[in-house]
């Protein structure tokens, strides 16, 4: 049977070779996604701001440099973009008012990817708003007034979005002229987005998972140049079709030996031999999540079978752009990873690529599919080897094509049974900081938070935020937790339905799923003795929200909520329909006593958990929590 199937293989693989030959595909673009290939809006909005940014600096930078960013930060700013140009804006009578990005007067800044920091100051725009941005906002059929942003998006709490998913979501400044524009892809999920960090990270970058997917279903006509291995374009849209030739060996040829060989063997055979399928060879089955067709939640299925093919001939399509080279230091670089929890490994190819040893913790932040992240994370958290290294190792370079340069490459290897083997794979600017593009957001919008004063307000408040925390996580005690959640919650239990769960359809059956979902995430956490075990806290990012004094700031936040800031933590304010209303309210007068919150997130591997938000009132005179919220960045 096994000789049949190989025979059959062969027959496949040399039918597929007569195809190509017969029709030879053209040559991708080396560099994709550069200045010349942004349509004209996209451009004049970089020409504007490279003119902005030189008469404020005296410097002479050229809108061309667009070309030098990272991926992250190019992605990013064509993917935001896009969606404002195919957002039309209509008013209640149903008169159009132009595009989302008719509101935009200019860039202030881009952000990619910007490494150990929180989701919410990564994979958006930040711009200057044209003077009547606002009150179009509020007469447009397409945005609705959403609560005030009281957690993420520092100095931008004024919160406008879509409904659905994926949606636009533009925070702006108090007076409507500066915003931070984002387009969020994913739903957050109880329990879900509580415990897996590597799930929120993702939540507006357009590459990962199936999120271009689902932007192209609501936003038409976007160009996913990037779906490509290592950044670099794709050749097919079939992975059944047009198979690169030739065999992918079942044990890489150098794969038992020491790493760094291992390493210098995938460049030669890729770079310098041009021969893919020994370099896919390496590539272990754990690997083909990172595939950008065939990621999580893609859609899409890959055969085992025909994944080394399908990376294989990604490997050639790069390999061709860069073109015929007689080392591998002629087409490598090597690039630099820093972080205190890896140790750059001394060996005799640095020329061409780094070598770092890496925690275990460390490495799951590369796994490519997030659920794999997080059970691997957790296994290693419970065992204890979380923080330990020597089973996972990073190999970093940058490529060097025709034209331009690439984006550090990093590969993550580890031994699967005898033969090293790359198991996740990263092209990202792990060095970046920002800065590295312009920015030219005011002082006081892109400036630290401030210190705030602590108040020491109702000591019963303090006490039932602390027993409740205690009776949850430290006792088990799920149903003596549940009777701190008042009726008014129910509205927040459809938000957060995990998928296939219905909503309730009665008062018994909203006590049922809080005692139910307590007793979920209670069993997630397991067993601690210290709530700061399981938790730590979490600034509030409001100007009027105040801090308060209490013995468990270890672990958790607690806020005093004014009057006029309650509606921004219901739950039944969150719609088209019923949206949040803070004009309505008595803003000035800053009333503090009847409403406090506690903010905590879930210690989690990756730096970009929720948050949970409690929103805490009086109901026949005891405290009890009114409405809760999971806060994504």
């Amino acid at each position: 049977m096994q000789a049949r199937f190989s025979a059959l293989w062969t027959a496949v693989v040399a039918a597929a070779a007569i195809v190509v030959a017969q029709n030879p595909r053209p040559a991708p673009p080396p560099f994709p996604g550069t200045y010349a290939e942004l349509n004209p809006e996209q451009k004049q909005l970089i020409d504007q701001w490279y003119a902005e940014y030189n008469r404020i600096t005296g410097d002479r930078a050229d809108p061309k440099e667009y070309n030098q960013f990272s991926l992250s930060t190019r992605t990013t700013y064509e993917a935001v973009t896009h969606a404002l140009m195919a957002t039309t804006l209509t008013d209640t009578s149903g008169q159009a008012m132009g595009t989302a990005l008719d509101l935009v007067q200019g860039i202030e800044a881009i952000n990619g990817k910007v490494p150990k920091a929180r989701g919410d100051l990564q994979f958006r725009m930040y711009a200057m708003l044209k003077p009547g941005a606002l009150p179009e906002l509020k007469e447009s059929k397409e945005f609705f007034r959403d609560r005030d942003n009281t957690v993420y998006h520092y100095g931008y709490p004024v919160n406008y979005r879509q409904e659905g998913i994926p949606s636009i979501q533009i925070s702006m400044t108090k007076d409507g002229r500066h915003a931070d524009i984002d387009v969020d892809y994913r739903s957050s999920k109880i329990p879900a987005a509580l415990f897996n960090g590597h799930l929120t990270a993702a939540n507006s970058d357009v590459r990962a998972g199936d999120n271009t997917r689902i932007h192209l279903q609501r936003w038409q006509g976007l160009s996913d140049w990037w779906r490509g291995l290592f950044g670099f374009p794709g050749v097919v849209d079939d992975p059944d079709t047009d198979l690169l030739p030739g065999s992918v060996p079942p044990i890489p040829r150098k794969a038992g030996g020491k790493l760094e060989d291992a390493v210098q063997d995938f460049l030669q055979s890729w770079l310098v031999e041009q021969n893919p399928g020994f370099s896919a060879a390496y590539f272990s089955p754990r690997s083909f999540a990172c595939l950008a067709e065939y990621g999580p939640q893609s859609g899409n299925e890959i055969n085992v079978g025909i994944s080394p093919y399908v990376a294989a001939q990604d490997l050639a399509a790069i390999s061709q752009a860069i073109g015929k080279v007689t080392s591998v230091e002629q087409a490598a670089q090597p690039a630099s990873l820093h972080d205190q929890e890896i140790k750059l490994i001394r060996q005799p190819y640095a020329t061409s690529f780094a070598l770092y040893r890496m925690s275990n913790e460390m490495a799951a932040d590369f796994e490519c599919d997030p659920e794999k992240a997080f059970a691997e994370f957790d296994q290693s958290r419970v065992s204890g080897t979380a923080s330990k290294s020597g089973t996972y190792f990073a190999s970093v370079f940058r490529l060097k094509p025709a034209s331009g340069n690439s984006d550090p490459i990093t590969l993550i290897w580890t031994k699967e049974a005898k033969y090293w083997r790359v198991v996740s794979w990263e092209v990202e600017p792990a060095e970046a900081k920002p800065g590295i593009t312009p920015d030219i957001r005011p002082k006081a919008v892109a400036a630290g938070r401030p210190p705030k004063a602590r108040l020491r307000l109702d000591p019963a408040l303090v006490q039932a935020s602390h027993d409740f925390l205690h009776t949850w996580l430290i006792d088990d005690n799920y149903d003596g937790a549940a009777r701190y959640f008042s009726p008014r919650c129910d509205e927040c239990v459809g938000l957060y339905l995990a998928e296939g769960e219905t909503v309730p359809a009665s008062a018994q059956e909203y006590s049922t799923y809080i005692r139910r979902t307590l007793t979920t995430v209670g069993n997630d956490v397991g067993k601690v003795e210290h709530l700061r075990d399981a938790m730590e806290p979490v600034r509030a990012e409001h100007e009027d929200l105040q801090q308060v004094e209490h013995a468990g700031e270890r672990a958790y936040t607690l806020i005093a909520v004014p009057d006029y800031l309650a509606g921004a933590f219901l739950c039944d304010q969150r719609s088209h329909h019923n949206p949040y209303r803070p004009e309505e309210a008595p803003a000035l007068q800053k009333v503090y006593g009847n409403y406090y919150a506690t903010l905590f997130a879930f210690r989690t591997p990756g730096d970009h958990q929720a948050t949970l938000t409690l929103l805490w009132g009086r109901q026949d005179g005891q405290w009890k929590i009114i409405s809760y919220e999971v806060v994504t960045p």
